[in-house]
């Protein structure tokens, strides 16, 4: 295959939902904030929609694999069940026992409830997830809602989300489905990636399979673009088709001529004219347009929000305490210390994603100062404080630490590791192991770390 060619650790485009090649563009950010109020909210059904590859099943697979422990979660990926099945699939993914050969509704749904009670006396919480629900029928869905009349006093037992295609969304206004469509408390509608995107999807996957080249350029992401309509599934598709063309005609980029070629094999098209591109261009172009216009007004307003929620943060962060005497003591700063090639004004947004990367997560947003607001959506707290390497007890790796160099020019390193008298810090891309009485040399006490939140 091409991946001995492109010197690829693996190949970088299948159709597996493998969550470590999940790219977080800005709305799959908000799809997981979704997902995470599904988990959170006791009173309804979350909802989200896309169209077919466009991610929706790797975001539940990242989901499940950065649950917290209280949860129980059964996820059902073949929905095309009769009400009997669906409890019964139920009760399999729980772990409940029932007898065998039962087709008693009643039985089963005493039984989940039984069960339920039971995750809920143990401060825990259930959590039901259904892919592709798009095909549920209306029987199914409305036994879903009764479901959620499982309850004590104070909430619901069952949290429940759906993940399915657009015609879910219509299926639920059906006048029979109502009361189910009535308690829906979230919707969320992914949507196919920009141009801008599908270029660094393609990166952060080519990454994640070993590459640092981009291997495509911009004219053959451009035309990706186009004839994938930013679909993540067609991306994936015809970037595999197209690397191993590349390989095979030995070409060190994968060209256009090559993609176009891709595109008539796996998509069975038979030629793409210039009329039909032209037509293409001028529909997503209309539609961009207003899509754009939207999504500038939203973005405004979501960024004067996070500039007001990093205002709040930056205000707690303990200041050094006499910064200048500090930083003229400090001696020469090694060369050794930072590596060739990388900035330091940079140094904070690539700390703040090593320090993601610890916890189990990619983080690809450039910028540092929505880093705390988007944490919130996947549960977790950005803690400020000042210490001491010294104080084992507060300070546990992974943290950020803010720097100075002998230029009082302050830079941020990733500690990844404490021990007696040695640490192992992150600078850039770059492990570095110091002794602890170096680095307190350059450290001021600030850090930054990462805590679920508490509910």
């Amino acid at each position: 295959m091409y991946c001995e060619y492109f010197k690829l650790d693996e190949r970088p485009f299948t159709l597996t939902p493998d969550p470590r090649y999940l790219y977080m563009s800005h709305q799959h950010w908000e799809a997981i904030a979704h997902l995470m109020y599904g988990v959170d909210d006791d009173w309804g059904f979350v909802l989200i929609t896309g169209e077919a590859g466009t991610g929706k099943t790797t975001l539940c697979r990242f989901l499940l694999e950065h649950l917290p422990e209280d949860i129980e979660a059964a996820f059902i990926i073949n929905p095309k069940l009769t009400v009997v099945e669906l409890l019964a699939t139920i009760c399999d993914e729980f772990r409940i026992r029932y007898p065998d050969g039962n087709t008693s509704i009643k039985v089963f749904v005493d039984l989940i409830n039984t069960y339920l009670l039971d995750v809920h006396a143990r401060a825990g919480k259930a959590l039901l997830i259904i892919d592709e629900a798009q095909y549920l029928s209306a029987e199914v869905l409305d036994q879903l809602r009764l479901l959620t009349n499982l309850e004590t006093d104070q909430c619901k037992l069952l949290r429940i989300i759906l993940l399915g295609q657009p015609e879910l969304k219509h299926k639920l206004s059906k006048p029979e489905l109502q009361q189910m469509a009535q308690r829906i408390t979230a919707h969320y509608h992914l949507g196919p990636l920009s141009k801008k995107e599908v270029s660094a999807y393609v990166r952060h996957r080519l990454s994640v399979a070993g590459s640092q080249d981009l291997l495509f350029p911009a004219s053959s992401i451009n035309k990706l673009h186009s004839l994938s309509r930013g679909i993540p599934r067609l991306i994936n598709v015809l970037c595999d088709r197209s690397l191993l063309g590349a390989s095979i005609q030995k070409h060190p980029l994968v060209k256009r001529a090559t993609l176009v070629k891709a595109a008539q094999e796996v998509l069975c098209e038979p030629e793409f004219n210039r009329n039909r591109d032209n037509r293409i261009s001028t529909v997503w172009g209309i539609a961009a347009t207003s899509l754009i216009l939207l999504l500038s007004v939203l973005i405004v307003l979501y960024n004067n929000l996070i500039l007001r929620s990093a205002s709040k943060s930056d205000n707690i962060q303990a200041q050094p305490a006499n910064t200048d005497r500090i930083m003229s003591d400090l001696p020469q700063m090694s060369a050794s210390w930072w590596p060739e090639g990388q900035s330091i004004s940079k140094s904070r947004g690539m700390a703040y994603k090593e320090l993601l990367k610890q916890r189990g997560f990619i983080y690809n947003s450039s910028s540092d100062i929505t880093f705390c607001s988007d944490m919130e959506l996947l549960g977790l707290l950005c803690i400020h404080s000042k210490d001491s390497l010294r104080n084992r007890d507060h300070l546990n790796p992974p943290a950020v630490l803010k720097l100075f160099d002998s230029q009082k020019k302050e830079f941020y390193a990733t500690l990844i590791a404490l021990e007696e008298k040695t640490a192992t810090i992150m600078l850039g891309n770059k492990t570095i192991k110091v002794p602890v009485r170096d680095l307190l040399s350059y450290w001021t006490g600030d850090y930054t770390l990462l805590q679920r939140k508490v509910q």
